[in-house]
């Protein structure tokens, strides 16, 4: 779950590039509550359930469901841009794991290259991590690099990154729990101005993150 991890998570802002540019993110406070509701509704009824989703479908080896959950993953990502980064993730994610062990990603490669919430899901399958434990430790992952994004565009100091970092890690533990009890009709839900940033960020003039 490290954003060392090679498959380029470090590289996207998810809107957050183009949010600064506009000013919808300025300063600590602003950025804390536009990372909260990216947890609060992208994560809790989207992510979370999805990746809990495609857990279950990797231990019972039903191939129907990985591919049915990953569909639905992308129609959720709203933009081309935030549709594309899944499918780099997805795909440089199957290369580190072809990497680790080959043997995992048999019979799975052109199913986990699409996105990479399924990488992860075979991975803590095959490792015997918890759901919770898989959770947990994806929400610390996305929340450190879209933290790391605010410090660098805003920018933001080192210390006050961290305390950001701190003070959001905090929503993690509730948001994962509810994900987890959330009922198949309640996934997915809009994200109206993440939308529009990230639509606008793929013909930003100048960008340090990829579209």
């Amino acid at each position: 779950m490290s954003p060392t991890l090679p498959i380029g998570g470090f590289t996207y802002s998810q809107g957050i590039e183009k949010a600064v540019e506009d000013q919808w993110i300025v300063d600590v406070d602003s950025a804390y509550e536009w990372l909260s509701k990216q947890l609060h509704y992208g994560l809790t009824y989207t992510d979370l359930p999805i990746m809990l989703r495609l857990y279950n479908a990797f231990e019972s080896n039903n191939k129907a469901e990985v591919v049915r959950w990953g569909q639905v993953l992308l129609a959720c990502r709203e933009t081309r841009e935030l549709r594309q980064e899944e499918v780099n993730r997805g795909r440089a994610l199957t290369k580190v794991l072809e990497a680790l062990d080959s043997s995992v990603t048999i019979g799975w490669e052109d199913t986990i290259s699409t996105n990479h919430l399924s990488g992860f899901a075979l991975i803590s399958t095959h490792w015997k991590i918890t759901i919770a434990e898989l959770l947990l430790g994806y929400s610390w992952s996305w929340l450190e690099n879209q933290v790391s994004a605010v410090v660098k565009i805003i920018p933001l100091g080192q210390t006050q990154g961290q305390q950001l970092l701190h003070k959001l890690m905090q929503l993690i533990p509730d948001i994962v729990n509810q994900s987890m009890i959330l009922t198949e009709e309640n996934i997915g839900m809009s994200q109206p101005a993440l939308a529009i940033a990230s639509s606008l960020h793929e013909t930003q003039y100048t960008r340090i993150f990829r579209s």
